[in-house]
């Protein structure tokens, strides 16, 4: 709950589920969405002198596309701007501490991460003066650990969220030895990734996370299939007819062993409602998760491995992919070469 004179440039839509104003007499409430089109109107009597509107979160929540948006909230003759970032889970801490000091994301240690994954950190600046986005890579040349520090070339500007690549490949320098970890900084905000070889993952999948960023979560353990068919018969001229057979194709994914990092993402993909596969780091089809298993627990000797059950969005979520020899030359080969 937040009372209407607290309210400040920045908020989580978590912050904002109840809004509370003061006063005595019957007041106007409204909130306008950036168009200044009105998505709450109405006039509230007061309680012992407190007005208090419930369920914001899910008035503004499914408004709000991406990371952020802009609301305008009037009560009575007073009108405040505030910009409202994207919350599926409640935060221990407000907006205008957090957003300085993470990226926006629900992992919060060391993450787990290969040279032929994709990795995609979010940030939301509203800071005075805008950071670097700083990369720390650190290699192994056989006698000696070597770090290296380089500044990413990203221009940020300050209340726009900015999406940063940063998969392990594109630090990869054999003359300095091999890749073994790497830290991201910008300002106060710190991810640290260690990379290692990691068993080929069947399924990857780009979902919008818990703040509307977008981050990648990879399936290295087993994957089951599990097509249903639903036929539709009748009876015509004596005989039994199938008219209609629909065909759902589900697979049932695990994730492999996971660390805390991995437990926290999983967590946010049972959370999402956009996630989209990926191949080869290419994000291709729109995938619905209809059912998780993402129980675990904090014994030492337990290791968490988490199962998502998915199909694809398109009604005929069967796929084929097509087979075709190797070339001996690949797309970049100038055919024109005599």
């Amino acid at each position: 709950m937040i009372n209407f004179n607290d309210i400040g440039a920045w908020h989580f839509v978590s912050e904002l589920d109840i809004l509370e104003a003061d006063s005595h007499e019957d007041v106007t409430v409204t909130i306008a969405d950036a168009s200044g089109a009105a998505v709450l109107n109405g006039t509230y009597i007061p309680v012992e002198g407190k007005v208090r509107v419930y369920h914001l979160y899910k008035l503004l929540s499914p408004l709000i596309a991406e990371v952020a948006a802009t609301f305008r909230i009037t009560v009575g003759d007073e009108s405040k701007t505030v910009h409202v970032v994207q919350s599926r889970l409640t935060v221990n801490e407000p907006a205008m501490k957090f957003l300085p000091s993470f990226f926006l994301s629900t992992v919060m240690s060391e993450r787990d991460t290969s040279e032929k994954r994709k990795e995609l950190l979010t940030l939301l600046p509203i800071e005075t003066s805008l950071p670097a986005v700083i990369v720390v890579a650190t290699y192994w040349n056989g006698s000696e650990v070597v770090t290296v520090q380089r500044t990413l070339d990203i221009e940020l500007q300050a209340g726009e969220a900015a999406e940063v690549d940063v998969s392990a490949a594109q630090f990869v320098d054999l003359s300095m030895g091999r890749l073994v970890g790497y830290t991201v900084k910008a300002g106060e905000r710190t991810m640290r990734y260690r990379v290692s070889t990691l068993a080929t993952a069947e399924t990857a999948m780009l979902m919008r996370n818990a703040f509307g960023a977008w981050e990648a979560v990879y399936f290295a353990g087993m994957q089951e299939s599990d097509p249903d068919y639903v036929r539709e018969t009748a009876l015509v001229n004596g005989q039994l007819r199938m008219y209609n057979l629909e065909e759902t194709d589900t697979v049932k994914s695990w994730t492999g062993a996971l660390r805390p990092s991995g437990v926290a993402l999983v967590r946010d993909l049972a959370r999402s409602r956009e996630l989209l596969l990926l191949n080869k780091g290419v994000a291709i089809d729109a995938v619905v998760v209809t059912g998780v298993d993402v129980k675990h627990n904090t014994a030492d000797d337990t290791v968490a491995d988490m199962t998502v059950t998915w199909r694809r969005a398109e009604q005929l979520s069967a796929r084929l992919m097509a087979v075709r020899a190797p070339k001996l030359f690949d797309s970049t080969f100038d055919e024109t070469y005599n």
